[in-house]
């Protein structure tokens, strides 16, 4: 409905408005042609009904029709989304003080009555200023129940309209009934339990989208159908919640649960998430529950003090943009008409279905097809670009101010900067999916911020790691060389099941964070804004602050309109609150210029409540308060500030009387008549406030100057926030003032004064100790200043104040009731200077006799003549400093010192302050000096001071002025006064005349002299209470006409009798001689505090005391009486009795009546037990006609032992009992009161003081002198006055006041030092506390950090472990990574000599040392190169222990093994631990063998008989061309003589120490062969030929074949030489069966495998070793036979048939089965057959025996490879 053409006029409601006047001034508007639609509405009226078409606007007259009314209707407007009928509110509750609010349709009976549509004509107000006074309005109300919109707008170029749709909640409208509306959409009830699910939660709003939908669209219908308006920040919560990992540290969660609810508070807010039940979106759905909890329930509690009390808060909008494929019930949401009704049923897992969170205010179902998106879609990235032009209707800065408080001009002219209409997005990345990085992409491109939460997991971490990288070094090396693999790891951590076997979308994944590193940071603008929450100083509590660093951090810094940039700044951080912000991001930069504080950001701190610190920030910054502060503004600051309820209920409602609403507008004249009527009535102050000088101040005309302006406007500001029960703000302000302490007194009074208006016992408490803290600063202030400067101080205290009425401090003090400000020392010294007056008492050393100062007083006022012993005097120039309570020290002659000067100089010098340093006396006297002439100055400069002598009579008059003298003289007189009156008292008879009238006549006079000074202090101290002083003038005026006429008149006319008289006398002087308890005595030190303990005694102590003393004395009187007086008579006299008994009974025991009395005895004998039965004449009573036998004993006592007992029971109770407690009573509460009576009395005395200060100097009756001399001197100025003034009318003279002005300016200027001092001590003061309160916060601080650094010590030992793990595999990986090198150095290394590495001359073992140790999987100790020899130091060398069992040896070796001696002792060792009885039943351990270590052991086998076995534990190595004899370890183990191996033990070998073997290497020339397979010559290579040697396959489980050479293992029970020969026929040919010969020599070796050559074959038929009947065992025989042919060199030439023998090698076998503590060693012969030779003949295959060339890289066990290639060396062969 867009009604351009229509001529539209606006209609200015202003603010103050009545609700009863909006129907005049809507008839004074109406446009009514047709009398008859004026008859209809008038009757509509009074029906109360009205159609739903008033509700429409009407294009063609462009009026907005209102109903006036309550009004019902039936149905909505088809062309607006109108849901059914509800209540409306009437006129005067729909709008007031010019704004509209809720309205609601009244449930009833449909009815369309045709009525008429009243048009209001709208002027001066445009409708967004209407709409944002509702929101305002309505966004204080909950979440729940806030009424939103009930306007709708059309913005044109030349006009706005406004529409009325009736009044829709947003939480409570049906959006399902919008039929017009483009998509599916309505609302979600979701059930929470068994009750009726609509009652349980409240309607939630949804709309289905698809995925191509245009954001323009939804954005749209957002802000129509829902009514929602732009906010002023939207958050978007970026989390996952596939990949969601609950977080372990609760403490963080409800951390970051109250930071969000805190940034919903601080400022309007959407907060977008996933909208699913689980995760981070459950996590924000639980806090915005429980902040939703805690308005109602807060709500509920104002809610009985009144609806005017509800607290407003801010509205909670959480949106959750969730695709529809994800949702468990998403076929529901097809925009049914009565919407939709939900029960969660939980969490389902490893489903990828979700439910939708209820605690969510709206859903936008998202129809996406790609199933695969899951939660990232696009149209939540184009709504969140779209949000940032905003939603809806527009926000406008402007307000509307109320009548009388700022007119149109006001509007027009405030200089606020143009702000654009840009809603600030940011992202809050919460753990996170992988494809959340294509969410922080889109944010980072389109330049819009993110706050990333480090350590909450996810790609969160993933980022602000590479993010943190990134910055601290930019080199492209750095990122490429370690970050991105660094990256690819974590990635592959943290999501292992997405990318740990996807390569090509890992690396995707990890370009896309880098990608989004990159764009973060453009010129000095950042968009990635890191919070670590791991961190000792992270709080998730100020998430708002950091949200507003990243809004900060992605500005652009141009000098280009900075100032308004400083605006928006300080609008947005004023607005989330955070002062922390404005200081560091605003006020510390160094790059921009001076920051001038705008006056509308000084208003919404003042306004808005908890900004007191901003306050502090702009008044630091040199916000000037009088240049803002009018009277309109002022009156403003009163209607419109934040929660006035304090202010309405207390100040206006119970101590001015009046009935305000809190929304009603104040009234015009309210700060002249309301706010100074209420100041006063609380303070005494009148017209505090002046509005004509606040107005004049704050335009510059002032009326004083600047610097009073600013005292006085910040004094009215202070005073406000104390009234508006603003007291962190009053703190503030009181920080700056010229009068701290002043200004403290005047706001501790003023909380005490509104502390007895509070009912609730909480808010007096506030108020009290809010009173009480006020009372500390101005007393902490003069603690300060008294100790800085005495002098100064007491011109303090007695300087008139002007902007409080003219009273001083200790006058407010004392208004105040602030007794420990005049306690203090520096007002009781001042107290006593004031005191004493002009004059001091001397005092004389008269040895033993010391005369009190009253008398030396009276004395010298009586005498005259002692004045010159006893009393000194103060010079009369100091008179004005004695009113100022400044007055030095004189001289005890008094003399004054005069330099000649002028009087009129002296006179000047009066009227200023004297409160001034010793050089600034000295240079004005300087210029003083330079006025005077040359003779002069020649004059004064030689001239002594005079010292003059004070008159007789001024130094009378001084101390009869002396406040000190009139206490004397007047206590004197008062003496004399009641010795009057106790002569008149006791003069006999009728008394006399003459002392009668005299003591009538004094008693006149001291009330006159009472009358004058009570009427004194009424006119001067309002606030000083005069009801004592009332009551005294009543009682005595009383007492006058009493005395008049009892006594006095009766000299002539008989008017009283004289008992009566003397009655009335006694009365009163009782009277005056009590009033010396309250006038005299109090001044003394010693009499007042305990007058005020006698007080304190009396008004609680004795009181409850009566009380309690009452219940006894009567029931103790009554039935002592009615036991020892049975028959007493009923009269007066024993009411008497009955009262008098018990009462004297505390002091005199009457016991003579208990034993009764003898002469009626025999009268009591005579009442018979029947006499008071009824007879015939009874008539009720027998007492009524008593016999005669009563008579008698009416008023004898009877004695009884019940009379005994109540006598007692009584006395003890009374006795000792209560008068023991009221003793006990007595000392509490002395005990109590004691620390407080003195200062009590202190404060008691200032009273005294002052009364006998403004007393006159004469005491009653001489007053009757100063009465005269007082009228005398009042007509003689009277005449003077009319002289002057008929002088004055004759020549038409004006009266200069140049002069005057001048000492004012001077006054002024001259003051100001004062006001600079005062704001030093305040500021020394505000230090101090701050020091107090830090001292006593740092617990709470020390623990919180505490805390936090347990927590990062805890994160940081896991990260610490985390890295000692992996430095200690890096440290493994670079030990074996060496180890590999190493072993690829020996293989490479061509010097090697058998298998041995030669190490700077040093031959260390290289397979000894490689891992794992063969047929285990343990693995060696690393042991490098260097540290292989023993003689290295290696301290961390720790290797394991090994030692194969012996059930891993064959039978046959198991007889040769040694035991486990490692393994024996740790057994022992155990068992020597252990009990007996722990022993019994174990098996005995084999005793420790003694082994002989280097040394040839033989023992006799005990297998066989007669068989010996040699064990030779000598080492076959040499050394320096001699045997080796190695050492032993610390447990008598030998030590391998080559050098640590990496692991300890015997391990797979047989032997401790060294274990012999003997190898044969038998070698031949490799021979190539035709195609025919003829030999035709041998191979070469290189120019070499190539050598073949036998090789025998090696038994074990290996998976590789491994070949070794032939040979065997030396037990001791063969020689080595025939264990070879053995060996070789059992292993090469296969031969198991033979005839052992355990005796062959070298020379029978030799023989044996000189046989195999190719000649010897051939010649030795006989010894065929082809015939099968020729055996290896007859060989071995053979040679055994021909023993003396054999050779015995150690090498033997070739013979003819070209076998060559020679010993190869003997010594350490670097074998990879050697230990610590156990080694091979070897004897390896070389037998060639250059020739040729026979092996093929009767070499067995099956075994693995076999022919291998001997190649760089031919593969034997252990070094035996080595061995070989020296054996090719020495034949010249390659290798």
């Amino acid at each position: 409905m867009d009604d351009k053409g229509s001529d539209w006029k606006e209609l200015y409601l202003p603010d103050n408005i009545q609700g009863r006047e909006i129907d005049e001034i809507v008839q004074e508007h109406l446009d009514t042609p047709d009398t008859k639609d004026e008859e209809a509405h008038s009757s509509n009226r009074s029906t109360g009904e009205y159609s739903s078409e008033q509700f429409v606007h009407n294009t063609n007259t462009s009026m907005l029709y209102t109903p006036p009314l309550d009004i019902q209707h039936s149905e909505s407007s088809p062309r607006s989304p109108v849901p059914s009928p509800r209540q409306i509110m009437t006129s005067q509750q729909s709008i007031v003080s010019g704004r509209f609010t809720r309205t609601s349709v009244a449930s009833g009976d449909n009815q369309n009555t045709p009525t008429r549509r009243s048009p209001i004509q709208m002027n001066a107000v445009e409708p967004e200023e209407i709409r944002d006074k509702i929101d305002e309005s309505n966004d204080g109300a909950s979440s729940d129940t806030t009424v939103e919109d009930c306007l709708e707008y059309y913005h044109d170029s030349a006009q706005r309209t406004v529409t009325s749709l009736g009044g829709l909640s947003t939480d409570t409208q049906d959006s399902a009934r919008y039929d017009d509306a483009p998509f599916p959409c309505g609302n979600i009830h979701f059930w929470s339990g068994p009750h009726n699910m609509e009652e349980t939660t409240f309607k939630k709003h949804y709309v289905t989208v698809s995925a191509d939908t245009p954001s323009e669209e939804v954005a749209r219908f957002m802000g129509t159908y829902w009514k929602m308006r732009t906010p002023k920040i939207v958050l978007s919560v970026i989390s996952g919640v596939k990949h969601f990992r609950p977080w372990k540290n609760n403490r963080l969660k409800e951390q970051f649960q109250k930071g969000i609810t805190k940034a919903a508070n601080t400022t309007e807010m959407w907060i977008i998430t996933d909208g699913v039940d689980t995760a981070v979106s459950k996590m924000i759905g639980e806090a915005i529950r429980e902040e939703r909890a805690r308005r109602e329930c807060k709500q509920l509690q104002l809610s009985h003090l009144g609806q005017n009390k509800v607290q407003r808060f801010q509205k909670l909008i959480v949106i959750g943009i969730v695709p529809k494929n994800v949702i468990t019930y998403s076929q529901q949401f097809e925009g049914t008409e009565m919407g939709i009704n939900i029960k969660n049923q939980g969490i389902r897992p490893n489903s990828d279905l979700y439910e939708l969170n209820p605690d969510h205010t709206h859903f936008i179902i998202v129809d996406e097809e790609d199933r695969d998106r899951m939660f990232f879609t696009n149209i939540r990235c184009q709504l969140e670009q779209q949000f940032q032009y905003g939603v809806g209707r527009k926000r406008h800065l402007r307000r509307l101010f109320s009548w009388g408080s700022d007119d149109q001009n006001d509007i027009t002219e405030r200089s606020e900067p143009i702000i654009k209409n840009v809603v600030p997005v940011v992202g809050l990345l919460v753990q996170g999916s992988p494809r959340g990085v294509n969410h922080v992409l889109t944010y980072l491109n389109d330049k819009m911020p993110i706050v990333i939460l480090k350590g909450s997991g996810g790609i969160a971490d993933l980022l602000a790691y590479a993010f943190e990288e990134l910055v601290e070094r930019t080199d492209p090396d750095f990122e490429e060389h370690f970050l991105k693999p660094e990256l690819t790891r974590m990635i592959c951590k943290v999501y292992p099941e997405d990318f740990k076997d996807n390569d090509m979308a890992r690396t995707e994944f990890r370009d896309k964070i880098l990608q989004c590193c990159h764009l973060a940071i453009e010129d000095e603008q950042t968009f990635l804004t890191i919070v670590n929450t791991q961190g000792w100083d992270a709080n998730l509590k100020d998430l708002d602050k950091y949200l507003l660093k990243a809004l900060f951090n992605c500005e652009r810094q141009t000098k280009m309109k900075w100032r308004e940039k400083i605006f928006k700044d300080l609008q947005l951080i004023l607005d989330w609150n955070r002062p922390d912000m404005a200081l560091s991001m605003i006020f510390h930069r160094d790059d921009w210029g001076k920051v001038k504080v705008d006056k509308s950001l000084f208003e919404q701190a003042l306004l808005k409540l908890g900004r007191e610190e901003f306050v502090e920030i702009f008044l630091d910054q040199g916000f000037q308060i009088h240049k803002y502060l009018n009277h309109k503004k002022y009156k403003f600051l009163y209607e419109k500030a934040e929660d006035r309820e304090f202010f309405v209920s207390i100040c206006l409602e119970k101590v001015l009387g009046q009935i305000v609403y809190t929304d009603q507008a104040l009234n015009v004249n309210f700060l002249v008549n309301d706010l100074n009527r209420l100041i006063f009535k609380l303070l005494g102050l009148s017209d505090f406030v002046q509005p004509y000088e606040m107005s004049m101040n704050s335009v510059g005309l002032y009326v004083l100057d600047p610097a009073v302006a600013e005292r006085k406007a910040l004094n009215w500001l202070t005073v406000w926030a104390v009234l508006m029960n603003r007291h962190k703000l009053a703190k503030v302000l009181w920080n700056r003032c010229d009068e701290p302490i002043a200004l403290a007194l005047i706001c501790s009074n003023l909380y005490k004064e509104l502390a007895k208006y509070c009912t609730e016992l909480y808010m007096r408490t506030e108020m009290e100790r809010n009173a009480k803290e006020f009372g500390d600063k101005a007393l902490g202030v003069l603690d300060i200043g008294y100790m800085d400067s005495s002098e100064q101080t007491y011109s303090m205290l007695s300087a008139p104040l002007k902007d409080f009425n003219n009273k001083t401090s200790m006058e407010i003090a004392h208004d105040a009731g602030y007794i420990g400000f005049i306690a203090h020392p520096c007002c009781q010294k001042w107290l006593t200077r004031k005191l004493f007056g002009a004059i001091h008492v001397k005092e004389l050393d008269l040895g033993f006799l010391t005369l009190p100062n009253w008398f030396k007083i009276l004395a010298s006022v009586f005498l005259i003549f002692p004045i010159y012993i006893w009393i000194g005097f103060v010079p009369k120039a100091l008179s004005w400093k004695k009113k100022r309570g400044i007055i030095f020290k004189g001289d005890s002659d008094s003399k004054v010192v005069d330099n000649n000067e002028s009087e009129t100089d002296e006179e000047d010098e009066e009227n200023l302050p004297t409160s001034k340093s010793l050089l600034q006396n000295e240079l004005e006297s300087f210029k003083k000096r330079k006025k005077l002439t040359v003779r002069r100055r020649i004059r004064s400069a030689f001239q002594l001071p005079v010292e003059k002598e004070l008159p007789l009579w001024k130094k009378i008059y001084l101390l009869w002025s002396a406040p000190i003298t009139t206490f004397w003289v007047t206590q004197t007189m008062y003496f004399c006064f009641l010795g009057l009156f106790c002569v008149v008292l006791l003069w006999p008879t009728c008394g006399n005349f003459y002392l009668d009238l005299t003591l009538w006549l004094w008693t006149s006079v001291i009330l006159i002299d009472l009358v004058q000074r009570t009427y004194t202090k009424h006119i001067q101290r309002k606030a000083v209470s005069l009801l004592g002083s009332c009551c005294e003038i009543i009682l005595i005026m009383v007492f006058l006409m009493l005395y008049l006429v009892l006594r006095i008149i009766p000299h002539w006319f008989h008017s009283a009798d004289i008992l009566t008289s003397k009655v009335v006398l006694s009365v009163a002087l009782i009277f005056f001689f009590y009033r010396l308890l309250g006038i005299y005595l109090p001044i003394s030190p010693t009499l007042g505090p305990m007058l005020v303990r006698m007080n304190r005694m009396i008004k609680y102590d004795f009181v409850d005391f009566i009380r309690m003393f009452l219940v006894f004395m009567i029931s103790g009187g009554v039935t002592i009486q009615a036991i020892l007086y049975p028959n007493y008579p009923m009269g007066i006299d024993l009411i008497k009795r009955v009262l008098t008994r018990p009462l004297f009974a505390m002091f005199l025991t009457q016991i003579g009546d208990l034993d009764g009395d003898t002469s009626c005895s025999d009268h009591y004998q005579n009442v018979s037990a029947g006499f008071c039965t009824a007879d015939v004449n009874f008539r009720g009573s027998h007492y009524a006609n008593p016999e005669t036998v009563i008579l008698p004993i009416q008023k004898c006592p009877y004695s009884s032992l019940f009379g005994y007992l109540i006598t007692i029971q009584y006395l003890l109770i009374c006795k000792l009992v209560l008068v023991t407690l009221l003793f006990a009573m007595f000392a509490l509460t002395i005990t109590k009161v004691d620390n407080e009576a003195s200062e009590i009395w202190k404060f008691q005395r200032y009273a005294l003081i002052v009364d006998f200060e403004e007393r006159l100097s004469l005491p009653p009756p001489l007053v009757t002198i100063s009465y005269i001399c007082i009228l005398v001197k009042k007509i003689y100025n009277k005449l003077q006055g009319c002289k002057r003034n008929c002088s004055n009318i004759c020549s038409c003279r004006k009266k200069a006041k140049t002069d005057e002005e001048m000492s004012h300016r001077v006054k002024m200027n001259r003051r100001s030092e004062d006001y600079n001092y005062w704001k030093k001590c305040s500021i020394d003061y505000l230090r101090t506390q701050e020091l107090e309160e830090e001292k006593e916060k740092m617990a709470a601080v020390h623990a919180e950090i505490i805390t936090n650094l347990q927590e990062d010590m805890r994160l940081q030992k896991k990260n610490m472990k985390r890295m000692s793990d992996r430095i200690v595999e890096l440290e493994r990986t670079l030990g074996s990574s060496r180890m590999y090198l190493e072993n690829i150095y020996h293989k490479l290394d061509k010097q090697d000599v058998h298998g041995m590495a030669n190490r700077k001359g040093q031959i260390i073992h290289v397979a000894a040392r490689l891992s794992p140790y063969p047929t285990t999987s343990i693995a060696r100790f690393p042991v490098f190169d260097k540290y292989v020899p023993w003689e290295t130091t290696y301290d961390v060398y720790d290797p394991k222990i090994y030692t194969s069992p012996a059930e891993k040896f064959s039978d046959e070796e198991l007889i040769y093994v040694d035991l486990d001696i490692i393994e024996l002792k740790k057994m022992r060792d155990e068992r020597a631990k252990m009990a007996e009885e722990e022993l019994l039943g174990l098996p005995p351990l084999p005793p420790i063998p003694n082994m002989k270590w280097n040394s040839i052991l033989t023992v006799v086998q005990h297998m066989g008989a007669g068989k010996t076995q040699v064990i030779d534990r000598r080492s076959w190595i040499s050394m320096d061309d001699q045997p080796c004899r190695y050492h032993l370890d610390p447990n008598g183990l030998p030590l391998n003589p080559m050098g640590r191996t990496g692991i300890r033990g015997k391990g797979n070998l047989w032997r401790w120490g060294p274990n012999h073997l003997i190898k044969a290497v038998c070698t031949r020339w490799r021979k190539k062969y035709n195609q025919e397979n003829q030999p035709s010559g041998y191979l070469y290579v290189e120019g070499k030929r190539v050598l073949e040697f036998i090789a025998t396959q090696r038994d074990g489980n290996n998976l590789e074949t491994m070949y070794e050479l032939p040979g065997g293992v030396l037990h001791g029970l063969a020689s080595p030489y025939s264990v070879v020969c053995e060996s070789f026929l059992k292993s090469v040919f296969d031969e198991s069966e033979m005839e052992s010969k355990p005796n062959l020599d070298q020379g029978d070796m030799i023989q044996f495998f000189a046989q195999f050559s190719t000649q010897n074959v051939n010649t030795k038929s006989s010894l065929s070793m082809g015939s099968p009947e020729h055996s290896n065992s007859q060989i071995l025989a053979c040679v055994a036979s021909s023993r003396t042919s054999s050779h015995t060199s150690l090498r033997t030439d070739a013979d003819s048939q070209g076998f060559s023998a020679s010993l190869l090698y003997k010594g350490y076998l670097d074998d990879p089965r050697n230990t610590d503590n156990a080694w091979m060693e070897a004897e390896v012969w070389n037998f060639h057959y250059d020739l040729g030779d026979n092996f093929e003949l009767r070499m067995s295959e099956e075994n693995g025996t076999t022919w291998k060339e001997v190649l760089p890289n031919v593969k034997l066990f252990g070094n035996e490879g080595a061995i070989i290639q020296e054996a090719a060396k020495i034949q010249d062969a390659y290798y």
